[in-house]
């Protein structure tokens, strides 16, 4: 698991990298205005159904079992991707449909609060990201299954090509000035990334092998099932497994939506400083707890029942130890970090006041959301399902009470605190239901000191300029080091685990 992990680390990190440079040139170039509030509800409006079947209910459906059949028997496997495709290509066809004909009262819906100019752009850009919706869902299938393959070379492509259509979308739209040229942005990448998973997965035969093989039977020694008959038995199967997922994405995409609308309620600049501060968080998401959960749900399904809480108790506290500094440097520093990466250009004082704001509020809770989501990928990974679904849906209905309930009074801070209300439900309940919350409770209790420590010295050198924010930032990871560092039981719960692994990927390379 190590070693996939950190190759999905260092492998985003160029995606990561070209994602600033993108969302840098669109506030400098368009700021928090009318145009990029468009743009954010069109990308929101066309991922929010496509994520119904291709977030993490399919990843939690698909990989387990195909890395199983692979296991136990090729021809299942290749009957479970054939099976999911046609599932899935169906609905992309129709999903495009429903979002061209559907935009203007797809959009009203969505973002209430816009005004119609606004709203009438959004309606348009959605028009053109839509067309993408067949070639976005079948490249998350070709990364599945090269994720089967220990290959996260997909994966890591993804946002590097995508970064670079909105790059370039983002320039030729500010020089020709028509806006509805950023929706490309998202389209003609996609495009692209398809034809290349497929000749990708064709040339490494990932697929070829199941195909020319024949299967040896199920592991009991009985022939195996006629082709037809594998279909049937794959399929099922597969929807045993979606079936308790499929109440999570409803919840997570209606409060994705409920977050879009009250955030339409509150400006349009919310809308679009609300992207500028997630960037910032769901880049360190990305580069840290989604390779954790990706890693997890491959090495995890391998792992025999007993060995679960044993390996869990060993990954927990370097997570927590990346974690956890990583939320404090984004809390404290909130304004210094928005203001060095933003504010230039079309992006003014008050998009930087909004933006630094949101960017607090979902800080708060980013150590709890990197944990939960390990932790809920490890459920999956153990076929719990209807456990993962219970989580999730109790979490992102308090997500969403708290915005309905709060955001009069709070403003737009209220965004990024119910996300991290989530995520602190999300950590709790998964913990809770792997046997591990109270292994959890008391690492997080013998770093309380070295937390309070690194916050009081980055909040005390925090302040505008890059000297205050490089000077907090090294000294909250100065101090959380150094504190664990200077007691021997930490040191050896904390470093030596950390470095450790760290070895152990670098000795890996080594023998590749």
């Amino acid at each position: 698991m190590t070693s996939i992990f950190l190759r999905l680390v260092f492998g985003g990190l160029v995606g990561k990298v070209l994602g600033l440079a993108r969302e840098v040139l669109l506030a400098a170039l368009f700021g928090a205005g009318r145009a990029v509030a468009a743009n954010r509800v069109a990308m929101t409006a066309t991922l929010i159904p496509i994520n119904f079947f291709t977030a993490d209910a399919l990843t939690a459906g698909f990989l387990p079992l195909y890395v199983r059949y692979r296991r136990e028997d090729p021809a299942l496997a290749l009957a479970l991707y054939r099976a999911v495709r046609a599932l899935l290509g169906a609905f992309s066809l129709i999903l495009v449909a429903a979002l061209v004909l559907g935009r203007r009262h797809w959009v009203d819906l969505l973002a209430p609060g816009l005004d119609w100019e606004t709203a009438e752009l959004a309606a348009t850009m959605l028009g053109i990201a839509a067309l993408s919706v067949p070639c976005y869902v079948q490249y998350n299938l070709y990364t599945l299954v090269g994720l089967a393959h220990d290959d996260v070379r997909l994966i890591n492509l993804r946002p590097s090509v995508q970064s670079l259509g909105l790059i370039g979308a983002t320039v030729a739209a500010y020089l020709s000035g028509e806006v509805v040229l950023l929706a490309w942005g998202f389209t003609v990448p996609y495009l692209l990334l398809c034809g290349w998973g497929a000749f990708w997965v064709r040339r490494r035969g990932y697929l070829a092998a199941a195909s020319a093989g024949v299967s040896p039977g199920a592991p009991d020694g009985t022939a195996a099932p006629p082709p037809r008959i594998a279909y049937r038995v794959a399929a099922g199967e597969f929807w045993r497994r979606l079936r308790p997922l499929l109440l999570i994405p409803v919840i997570l995409q209606g409060s994705i939506g409920v977050e879009r609308a009250v955030g339409s309620l509150l400006g349009v600049e919310v809308v679009a400083a609300t992207e500028y501060a997630r960037f910032v968080v769901d880049s360190a998401m990305a580069l840290l707890a989604a390779p954790l959960g990706l890693a997890g749900l491959a090495s995890f399904a391998r792992l025999e029942p007993e060995e679960v809480t044993g390996a869990l108790r060993r990954l927990l506290p370097p997570v927590l130890f990346v974690a956890v500094p990583l939320s404090l440097v984004l809390c404290l520093n909130s304004r210094g970090i928005v203001t060095l990466l933003y504010a230039r250009g079309a992006f003014d004082e008050r998009a930087v006041d909004v933006s630094a704001t949101l960017l607090l509020g979902f800080a708060l809770g980013v150590w709890a959301q990197v944990i939960g989501y390990t932790l809920v990928k490890v459920l999956n990974a153990r076929g719990s399902n209807r456990r993962v679904a219970l989580v999730m849906a109790v979490s992102c209905a308090a997500a969403i009470v708290t915005n309905l309930l709060l955001f009069r009074h709070w403003g737009a801070i209220t965004l990024g605190v119910a996300a991290s209300v989530g995520g602190l439900l999300t950590f709790v309940l998964s913990a809770r239901l792997l046997g591990v919350l109270g292994d959890c409770l008391r690492l997080i209790v013998v770093l309380l000191p070295g937390a309070a420590g690194a916050a009081a010295l980055g909040y005390l050198l925090a302040g505008p300029g890059l000297p205050r924010l490089i000077a907090s930032t090294a000294a909250i990871l100065l101090v959380w080091i150094g504190y664990p560092a200077l007691v021997p039981g930490l040191r050896r719960t904390f470093l030596a685990t950390f470095w450790g692994r760290m070895r152990q990927f670098v000795a890996g390379r080594n023998r590749t």
